[in-house]
Formats: C-alpha cells, structure tokens, sequence
C-alpha cells in the first residue's frame, strides 16, 4: 500500500520511519510539508519517497493510494476532507478538527459518501496495557464497569499552552479512552483547574475533569501538563467486583544512593511507539482487507463536542452538558466497517 505523509515534525516523521521500517504491507510513497528540506531528511529515511511542500498535491498525486495526516492541527479538517473527495483512506492525528462544527462536516461528507475511510489516531486504543485494562472491563470479570479514572503527566508544556490547549491537545486522549473503556457517551462535564506555573494569564495546567457517562456511571481525569518528572499515563476502570488498572513502569529496578528506582519516559513519542506501530499495522491491514476497525469519524467528533464543553466549564465555573447529534447509521456498532 503506498502511503503518503503529511508532515515531517516529530510526529509525523515518526509515522513515516515506522511505516518503513516497521509496518508489513506499507510503503511510503511521499511525504509533504513545508519545510522542504526536513521533508527531504524523512523522504530520504524511506526509501527516497516523493517530496512535496503542498500537501493537497501530494493527496491528489496518483501514486498516493492512503494518506496518514500529522500537520498542524488547523489543517487536519481541510486536508481530510480533501482524502474523501478523492476517496482515498486517511488516518488523521488528533484532534480530527478545530471545532466540533468542523468534526462533524467530516462526518457528513463521509456519510455522503455511504463508506468509512477515516480513522483518527487516539493511539491509546492499541496501547497494550489499554487494551488488557478494555478486555478486562468489558468481559465482566470485575463486574459492570461504573468508574473511569484517569491520569495524565507531561513534563513541561509548549511556550503558548493555555487551557483550551491542555483540553484539545491532551485531554482529548483520555476522554475517548473513557468513552471507548466504559462503551458510552459522556453526557456532562465539570472542570477545575490551577496554574502552577504562574503563567500571565492565569492558565490552567493542572485541570480535574469530572464527568457522567451514559447508563449512569462516572469518570475522573487528571491532566498536569507541567508535571516536571517526565511523562507519565494511566488509567483504572472499577467495576462493580473489582477493578482493572495500567500496571506501573516495568523497566529495571534501580539501587543506588540508598533508594529504589525505574525510569519513566521524556515524551508520548516514546511512552507510546509500541502502539504507533500497532495502530499503523492494523490501519495497513484494515485497508488492503476492505475493512477500517479504529476510531472513526464520529469517535473524532464525540471526543471534540467533550472537549468543547470541557472549555466551556472552565470559563464558566459550572458544570456542562454534551450535546450532540444521534451517531449516523454507518458509524453504528452494527454497520459494517467496509472501505474499498
């Protein structure tokens, strides 16, 4: 299957170098980004791939037959769009859009067509440790899950991080681990936060998030995006008979100094390349068997309107409602998941 990569920054990169060293079935084909010369460093990586600066170009070009996304987050909606008017798979990094008016004109394009060729990376869902804590809520064997807790540290936030940022470009991820560990909806939210760092504009980056989720159960999620120690994710599902939790680092056990310790990783990109590969793998075979599995159009819509109402609940003080339209028919649990 020949790929083509939009964006060539650490994520991006990232995508294309697994997708060629790594992922059976793949082959980068080419790789846009406006920094041509970085561009030109990753095509070289894999393969001498084609280079573009204009990603709707390189979407268009004929040896490009699935696109993974990983631009700028302004350019996700726009540039997914541009994959459906082609008809050409695409799996999109998060947040699948801006806004939630934007998500869901993803979603109705792709209901136009009457056939699913977006999948949106929320990485967690392929995570090891995620994945054994899901089967485990869901299989019954602690009981009917009614709690989601999760956490949710990164060393030190970007120079412009405000609390709208901590929402959409963190806690995204842990909103739809809830919805997808609890197989629900959230349905309201409310937020407190604190700034840590005394930042000029009082922006919260430590933020408790405080939520229902459909058929009466709860959530909690603690996003600290100056945390200082490194990075550092995790979540517990409770159920009614027991509880699933993320087991803690497993790497060596350390004695020196008269203390005990185990390493925790710099950054997401390292925490989770396990599950980049996995996520990429499963995209690539999802394709060349006819059929997308992964988060979908509508999971990126439904964690976006969460967020918004998130954001919502820090600039009022007050708890908030998610609204959002009933989920289409071709994103049903039911549908068949058919690309061609």
């Amino acid at each position: 299957m020949p790929v083509g990569v939009v964006g060539t920054g650490g994520m991006g990169g990232m995508h294309a170098r697994i997708l060629h060293h790594k992922v059976a079935g793949a082959r980068v084909a080419a790789v846009s980004d406006v920094d041509t010369e970085r561009a030109g460093k990753v095509a070289e990586e894999c393969g001498s791939a084609a280079i573009f600066a204009d990603a709707g170009e390189m979407i268009r070009d004929d040896a490009v037959e699935a696109v993974v996304i990983a631009s700028p987050d302004p350019t996700h909606a726009e540039l997914t769009l541009e994959c459906l008017r082609l008809g050409k798979p695409v799996l999109c990094e998060k947040p699948l859009a801006t806004s939630p008016e934007e998500a869901l004109g993803v979603v109705e394009a792709e209901v136009e067509r009457g056939e699913k060729l977006v999948q949106v990376g929320f990485m967690r869902r392929y995570d090891p440790q995620h994945v054994d804590v899901r089967n485990t809520a869901t299989s019954g064997d602690i009981g009917q899950p009614v709690l989601f807790k999760g956490w949710h540290r990164n060393a030190a936030s970007p120079p412009g991080a405000d609390s709208g940022w901590v929402v959409i470009n963190s806690a995204i991820h842990d909103l739809d681990s809830a919805r997808w560990m609890l197989d629900g909806e959230i349905e309201e939210v409310f937020v407190r936060g604190l700034d840590t760092t005394g930042s000029p504009d009082g922006e919260f980056d430590l933020q408790l998030i405080q939520f229902s989720v459909s058929g009466g159960r709860l959530g909690i999620i603690e996003v600290y995006v100056d945390a200082g120690y490194g990075y550092e994710v995790g979540v517990e599902v409770v159920g009614t008979r027991g509880t699933a939790y993320t087991a803690p680092p497993t790497g060596a056990v350390i004695r020196l100094e008269r203390a005990y310790s185990q390493g925790v990783e710099d950054d997401w990109l390292e925490r989770f390349e396990p599950a980049y590969t996995i996520q990429l793998q499963g995209w690539i075979e999802a394709l060349n068997n006819g059929q997308l599995n992964g988060p979908d159009a509508w999971d990126g819509y439904a964690a976006l309107v969460a967020a918004e109402a998130c954001i919502a609940s820090i600039r009022s003080g007050n708890p908030k409602t998610v609204s959002q339209p009933e989920r289409p028919a071709l994103y049903s649990r039911e549908a068949p998941e058919v690309v061609r």
